[in-house]
């Protein structure tokens, strides 16, 4: 399949399992309709209409997607109390697709060069609470950086991890928000304090820290994970935020993957 066409794929798929979703949260009284589309799943963000950053969740008004709610809502007072949701899901989806098929159009696998992501697929954020956040992103695909590129995850982090503590000294804690964080594979190249760190969110956002296990590696929606989301009526996978000192994840780091540390010196000169 081409990238659009899989990157196709995953956009109905993923937009039906969002639909499913706000469904089921505004039948639990946990969500209005509003709340659901524009904060709880992540519809928005696949669409032509995201730009700027800008998002109805931080209380942007994009009049095109408003009128797109307006007719969403109307099928979902049709067929919420459906016990099949095959039809609120399609018809949701036909009222979105053209603003799904526009972004599907443009669309291009991502193969950024080594200075836009020096980190490859790790970026970060300070926060205002002495720690930095960092975030992954697989730039390897259609490779994982669980598997075939293991060894280039762990050594991208032990380079972040060290160029932060050069250039930030004052901060000392590492964490991360997200559903990697309930992946063993993930948890290896991280401490016992880590794992032990581990709080759920309080509430489902509409960010890849709970959304991104329904793409899978080559860009396609995770249809086993979307089965098991629907079957289970709970994320495979928990969105977890853990943290932990700089020096001692490095330390980790260190000991467990030898051949990062090889491999920063041969390839990175480091």
């Amino acid at each position: 399949m081409t990238d659009q066409t899989t990157y196709a794929s995953y956009c109905r798929g993923f937009t039906k399992l969002s639909i499913w979703y706000a469904r089921k949260r505004i039948l639990e009284g946990t969500s209005d309709f509003e709340n659901a589309l524009n904060e709880r799943v992540n519809i928005f963000r696949n669409t032509s209409l995201f730009k700027d950053g800008k998002h109805p969740a931080q209380g942007d008004v994009i009049p095109e997607w408003n009128a797109l709610l307006e007719k969403v809502e109307k099928i979902f007072d049709r067929h919420i109390a459906d016990d099949d949701t095959t039809e609120l899901e399609q018809q949701s989806l036909d009222v979105f697709w053209p603003v799904l098929e526009e972004r599907v159009k443009s669309h291009k696998r991502w193969t950024p060069t080594f200075e836009q992501r020096p980190y490859e697929t790790w970026s970060f954020d300070y926060r205002s609470d002495d720690r930095m956040n960092i975030h992954i992103a697989n730039t390897y695909a259609p490779d994982s950086p669980l598997s075939e590129k293991r060894v280039q995850f762990a050594a991208a982090l032990i380079r972040l991890l060290e160029d932060s503590q050069k250039n930030r000294p004052d901060i000392e804690i590492v964490a991360c928000g997200s559903w990697l964080n309930s992946l063993p594979t993930f948890l290896d190249l991280f401490t016992d304090a880590w794992k032990t760190s581990g709080t759920a969110g309080r509430n489902v956002g509409y960010k890849l820290g709970h959304w991104g296990q329904f793409m899978d590696r080559h860009g396609d929606f995770h249809a086993r994970n979307g089965a098991k989301f629907r079957a289970l009526n709970e994320f495979p996978y928990t969105s977890l935020s853990c943290r932990d000192r700089i020096d001692s994840t490095l330390e980790h780091l260190r000991l467990s993957f030898p051949e990062a540390v090889e491999h920063n010196q041969s390839v990175h000169n480091r």
